[in-house]
């Protein structure tokens, strides 16, 4: 078993070079790069000259003996029935370009994964719209495939939650259950499309994520841990929730998972002052290995 955590978390304070340098003298094996920070225009991979930045990363992961295993495809938020602005379009220009772009440089870094959300619905209750959705992100996946072989990365699809606009409760989404995820990574390439279960997004939904993991088995090959008190997403270290990690941390040797427990606890980072997120990275280090072990 391999332990990571994103690079989020201290990359507010410190640069990535530095991130990957602190990360591996605490002991991490691995790191989840926040590619989809850089998803901005002006950004660095936004630039010409990205891809000796993407070099100089992973000739510093190298020299440390870390590996980068995994990162973020650049997000698309806006639903897909509802229709788009002409800004909203041009954005969509953008996150597309940022996303062909990130295979590339995944390979520069080494990089194993690149995990992508589906797009979603804002009214998922119908029959039809579930075929509609699934036709929509089975083509948008698809049209990634050749791309992701060309650059040696596997698309990593990740469980989701939605809330409902007024509520603010959990709602059913794309993605929101195991069921459902396993039905789209069975009409897809294998050899390219794996699951990536997040325990916290499993939390919101008031799913077990033990349950999910037993139900996706084999196909889970990336983890974003963290908790949650199973009402909002707030990327909390493991142990400050209500998610029964003794149970996970089982399951995972049930399904004989041998990949990286890789940590997206970022939410415990944004109020802290820079020598204090450095703290926070030896406390999850500790906190995530004990719980497996």
């Amino acid at each position: 078993m391999y332990y990571g955590m994103t690079t989020e978390e201290l990359a507010h304070h410190y640069s990535e070079t530095d991130v990957l340098r602190i990360y591996k003298e605490i002991g991490f094996d691995a790191v989840d790069y926040s590619y989809d920070m850089h998803a901005y225009e002006g950004s660095i991979y936004d630039q010409e000259d990205y891809v000796a930045y993407a070099k100089q990363l992973k000739a510093v992961a190298d020299e440390v003996g870390i590996r980068i295993h995994q990162m973020h495809a650049p997000l698309y938020h806006r639903r897909i029935d509802v229709a788009a602005t002409p800004e909203e379009k041009k954005q969509e220009a953008f996150l597309k370009k940022m996303t062909m772009r990130g295979f590339a440089v995944a390979e520069l870094l080494g990089c194993n994964y690149m995990v992508m959300h589906p797009r979603k619905l804002l009214h998922y209750g119908s029959a039809e719209a579930h075929a509609y959705a699934k036709e929509y992100n089975l083509a948008m996946y698809r049209e990634y495939e050749e791309l992701a072989r060309k650059h040696h990365v596997k698309i990593a699809l990740e469980n989701m939650f939605a809330y409902h606009p007024i509520t603010h409760t959990p709602v059913d989404t794309v993605f929101r259950t195991a069921e459902e995820l396993l039905a789209y990574l069975q009409e897809l390439s294998r050899d390219v499309f794996v699951a990536c279960l997040d325990t916290g997004h499993a939390n919101v939904n008031g799913i077990d994520p033990s349950y999910m993991a037993e139900v996706l088995g084999s196909y889970v090959e990336v983890l974003h841990v963290h908790d949650n008190y199973a009402a909002l997403d707030q990327h909390l270290l493991c142990g400050m929730g209500t998610i029964d990690w003794k149970r996970f941390a089982n399951t995972l040797k049930k399904i004989k998972f041998d990949g990286v427990v890789s940590l997206e606890t970022c939410a415990m980072c944004e109020k802290l002052p820079k020598v204090s997120c450095v703290d926070y990275a030896h406390l999850a280090y500790h906190t995530i290995t004990n719980l497996v072990k």
